[in-house]
């Protein structure tokens, strides 16, 4: 799911981290904990050091490091941190924007709960609309487009009008014009009538030229519009099927139960969530997710999976991101420590 709309800045006093149930300064309890863990994930054993992420991060925040986690070095995703964002906003709704970001919001995460294989589908859609460059388009970008349509449009007609000019003036119309109907009424008076008529007609059509120019340029930038529209209507479902595809690697391959896309779109349906711009209807989302399993044995994805997290397997670590808003989960050689990258 994406949203192309999305503003951090506009998010940036949501979050909240709690640890045993009491509420917590973001800064303090992330930068509490990650001083620590930071140091100590490559030495201390795996199984405590989740025990004490899941002590100083609250409960949603904790489930989705885990999947992100997991899922990444599963899939050598980790070679540049990922950060996660949960909005209190109650929509069913996730997305992916700016680079590698991943928002949820608190609705999509209720309707989820307690289910980490339909979680981890969601995850691995939305980390496979910033690994396949979904995202490279927004709205701003967009916005340029339509107004260089415009512009298209409006040059089209001034040179369907610079055409007219020329035409008139080919014919000598013009000049009679211009010499004035007195002189060519003298040289004939049907001529000069006709002069005066037909000057008298430009001249009071003046405003009607402008109006049905205006009309001509809205009839050719709406046929511009809904030409690029579909355009990225068609590119924004393929992307949402590629995402899906993607994302159903990712999430099998970290050893997730392949199930979980089938209930996540599932739950979709029963929301009567349908076709958008956007997305593609999601019965046909279902029907392709249910074709994945043959195109992709599950024993083969997990095998490759346990081979990357053989690969990885210290855990990547966590800790508040700077802009003091999203969790950061931190790359494989964040993780291992800075010094680490210098040599003795």
């Amino acid at each position: 799911m994406m949203n192309w709309k999305f503003s951090l800045s506009a998010l940036l006093s949501l979050l909240t981290l709690q640890t045993a149930g009491a509420q917590f300064n973001p800064v303090q309890a992330v930068e509490m904990g990650s001083k620590s863990l930071i140091a100590q994930a490559s030495t201390t054993n795996t199984e405590a050091f989740f025990q004490r992420a899941e002590q100083e991060l609250s409960k949603d925040y904790f489930m989705l490091y885990r999947v992100v986690e997991r899922i990444a070095r599963a899939n050598q995703l980790d070679n540049l941190p990922w950060r996660l964002y949960i909005s209190d906003e109650y929509e069913v709704n996730a997305f992916a924007t700016d680079i590698n970001l991943i928002a949820f919001y608190s609705g999509l995460l209720d309707r989820l709960d307690g289910d980490p294989h339909a979680i981890a589908c969601v995850v691995g859609h939305e980390m496979a609309h910033h690994t396949q460059n979904h995202i490279a388009v927004g709205s701003a970008e967009r916005q340029r487009i339509l107004e260089q349509l415009r512009q298209e449009a409006i040059d089209e007609v001034v040179a369907e009008e610079q055409d007219l000019k020329a035409d008139l003036e080919a014919l000598a119309i013009g000049d009679a014009l211009t010499s004035g109907a007195g002189r060519v009424v003298g040289r004939g008076g049907i001529l000069g009538t006709a002069v005066n008529v037909l000057g008298s007609a430009i001249a009071g059509s003046r405003q009607r030229r402008i109006d049905a120019a205006l009309e001509r340029i809205q009839a050719i930038y709406a046929e511009k519009e809904a030409q690029v529209q579909k355009e990225w209507r068609e590119l924004s479902h393929r992307q949402e099927f590629e995402a899906d595809e993607v994302g159903y690697q990712y999430m099998v391959r970290a050893g997730f139960n392949p199930q979980g896309c089938q209930t996540a779109k599932t739950m979709l349906t029963r929301l009567g969530v349908t076709a958008s711009d956007t997305h593609p209807a999601t019965p046909d989302r279902i029907q392709a997710i249910r074709q994945l399993a043959t195109k992709y044995p599950t024993e083969t994805l997990q095998r490759e999976g346990r081979a990357n997290l053989d690969r990885s397997p210290n855990p990547l670590t966590y800790d508040l991101s700077r802009d003091r808003a999203t969790l950061r989960v931190n790359s494989r050689t964040g993780s291992s420590g800075f010094n680490q990258a210098f040599p003795d």
